[in-house]
């Protein structure tokens, strides 16, 4: 691990900072906590000797012993209860002791230079004083005390001083108590730290030797190839000079062998382009399934990569229970191709897709154990087109033929010798009128189909542009709905004076039938449907408004695709799913727009919009892009 620079960095740096913090408490908070205990002793004295000084009303005066209260020890009993206080002394302006609470002190003289040099100019002056060490007079102490000297002045001179002497063992005590709680912490913090940062540093050290032996490990086996190859080019050179010896007409040939070699040699790069570039998956395994080569899109499709996957099990990496299953069905079957067809879940970026798997055996002169090929191609979209064409032929088979069976049958019944002379006028012009309803159907059918026929090969729709009445025309188509569907109220909006329309009418008028169509079928229960057409500028816009079963977000998003129908079930109305593909093609060769908001249980809205003049190249008409 320590040859590696940069986890032997970090393995410094986690050392520096383990032993930074416990050394930080020690050099600097533990002396901290020390002044702090001297500074607020220092502050106690002083606003102590500050209190005696009032107490005994020493203020402004130069202390002598015969200004001295009479009675001052029994004043300062009260004082002397307190256990830390250790002795207290008054001193004269000239350090002379006129006070003590030990009388054998009174009467000496202070001589010492800190008295003149700070305690006479008035500066308070304090020391601690550790056990076993010298007070400020040269007198050894058994405990920790604070002497503290607190200058009185008189009139901004020097008047007296008193000191006083705290016993601070307790608080010495609780002050080491605290640091070595704060270190002790501190350093178990830090231990834990650095056994932390060990650990992911060991881990990650053991993942880089993983790394290295795999390295170490193709290293080798690409060394051996080479000396394989070194060892078969020495052969081949040794024949190749004997041969030359021998006969010398074969100089041509191995110059000719030569070439071919490097043929040889240019067809395999090429060959490990192609599969680089081929879209399908490639996955080449031995015969214990394991992965020898696999190209791009093999690795998006099984979702990793050569490297991980390389010498590892298919199963190991595949979580495809599906696949891995085919896969072991097909493989001891034959020698010969097998072909299934697996789903691969759909994940959080998109659906499912469908590809096709065909494998193909590799058998080795060198080997008893055959390698396999995998060939993934995403058959997603040729399936997607099967469904829809087999959903297609049986709706149009249905469609076509529910028309086709009312005609046949009323037809029958008009022509058949049985029937003949037994109905009234009236009811063979009925009967008359529903079978060209019903062909007017098939043929409105045929033409979709046409329509849509023509789109798919990339052909302009033919559009026939003349000036016409777009409210009159969308009256006409209103009108025959009213008649037909008396269980809807058709409610329209037609503007008054509106300009005459310049466009292919009898195309309009498909798109008008198809969307009052769609409102009324996707209006099982009735209601009411809302025709409104409005000028906007140079515009028309028409709206078709229902309150029918509505259509969510995913349907929504699909109502332009082919053979799509919102309502897919057993019960849903007729229907091939091509209208509104059509309507969104004549609309967009009008050079118009459409837009649909609709919510699941509360209706749609089909709002369109067309020029009332035409672009100025009318005969080119505006194609829309593919829905797929």
């Amino acid at each position: 691990m320590l040859r590696i620079k940069l986890l032997r960095n970090l393995l410094i740096l986690s050392l520096v900072i383990a032993v930074f913090f416990p050394g930080y408490e020690y050099l600097f908070v533990h002396p901290a906590y020390n002044d702090l205990l001297t500074k607020e002793t220092e502050n106690e004295a002083v606003r102590y000797a500050s209190y005696m000084v009032r107490t005994l009303g020493l203020e402004d005066q130069f202390l002598t012993k015969d200004r001295l209260p009479d009675q001052l020890q029994e004043k300062l009993r009260p004082v002397s209860r307190d256990n830390r206080l250790l002795k207290l002394r008054i001193f004269s302006t000239q350090g002379e002791v006129i006070f003590s609470t030990l009388a054998e002190e009174v009467g000496t003289l202070n001589k010492s230079s800190y008295f003149r040099e700070l305690v006479a100019v008035g500066q308070v002056y304090s020391k601690i004083v550790k056990k076993h060490q010298s007070t400020a007079e040269g007198a050894i102490t058994e405990i920790d005390v604070v002497e503290t000297y607190v200058p009185f002045m008189a009139g901004g001179n020097f008047g007296g001083a008193m000191e006083v002497y705290y016993d601070i063992t307790a608080s010495v005590s609780r002050v080491k108590q605290l640091s070595l709680h704060s270190m002790g912490t501190t350093l178990l913090m830090s231990l834990g730290f650095l056994l932390a940062i060990f650990v992911a540093l060991y881990r990650a050290h053991m993942s880089l030797q993983e790394r290295d032996k795999a390295e170490e490990a193709l290293r080798v086996a690409n060394a051996v190839l080479e000396q394989r190859v070194a060892d078969r080019t020495c052969e081949l050179s040794i024949a190749n000079k004997q041969l030359t010896d021998q006969i010398v007409e074969r100089t041509e040939a191995q110059a000719a062998l030569g070439q071919a070699l490097e043929g040889i040699r240019g067809d395999r790069e090429k060959l490990d382009g192609i599969l680089s570039s081929v879209p399908d998956g490639v996955v080449v395994t031995d015969g214990e399934m394991h992965v020898l080569h696999m190209n791009a899109a093999a690795e998006s499709i099984l979702e990793t990569s050569l490297d991980k996957a390389l010498g590892r099990s298919l199963g190991q990496f595949s979580q495809d229970v599906d696949f891995i299953k085919k896969v072991n069905q097909h493989l001891n079957a034959n020698y010969g191709s097998e072909i299934f067809d697996f789903e691969a879940p759909a994940t959080d970026l998109g659906a499912s897709h469908i590809y096709q798997v065909r494998m193909s055996r590799l058998v080795s002169d060198e080997s008893k154990s055959p390698g396999v090929i995998l060939l993934f191609r995403d058959v997603s979209k040729e399936r997607d087109v099967e469904r829809m064409k087999s959903a297609f032929l049986g709706m149009a088979a249905h469609e076509l033929n529910t028309p086709l069976t009312t005609i046949i049958g009323f037809s029958e019944l008009l022509t058949a010798q049985e029937t003949a002379g037994k109905f009234d006028d009236r009811q063979i012009k009925d009967y008359l009128r529903l079978i060209h309803d019903k062909a007017m159907a098939l043929s409105g059918l045929v033409d979709d189909l046409l329509d849509v026929s023509r789109i798919e090969s990339g052909r302009p729709l033919s559009l026939n542009y003349r000036e016409f009445s777009f409210p009159a025309m969308a009256r006409d188509v209103v009108a025959a709905y009213r008649d037909q569907y008396s269980q809807h109220r058709i409610e329209m909006v037609l503007p008054e004076d509106a300009p005459p329309l310049c466009a292919d009418q009898s195309r309009l008028e498909q798109v008008v039938e198809h969307l009052i169509s769609n409102s009324i079928k996707y209006s099982p229960h009735g209601g009411t449907v809302q025709v409104g057409l409005r000028v906007l500028d140079d515009r028309y816009e028409l709206c078709v408004t229902d309150e029918g079963i509505g259509m969510n977000e995913e349907q929504l998003a699909h109502i332009y695709d082919r053979f799509y129908r919102a309502d897919a079930s057993d019960t849903a109305v007729q229907g091939v799913g091509l209208g509104m593909s059509i309507v969104r093609h004549i609309v967009l060769a009008h050079h118009g727009d459409i837009h649909i908001e609709s919510r699941l249980g509360s209706g749609t809205r089909v709002c369109i919009t067309l020029p009332i003049t035409p672009p100025a190249a009318a005969g080119t008409a505006r194609q829309p892009h593919s829905p797929e």
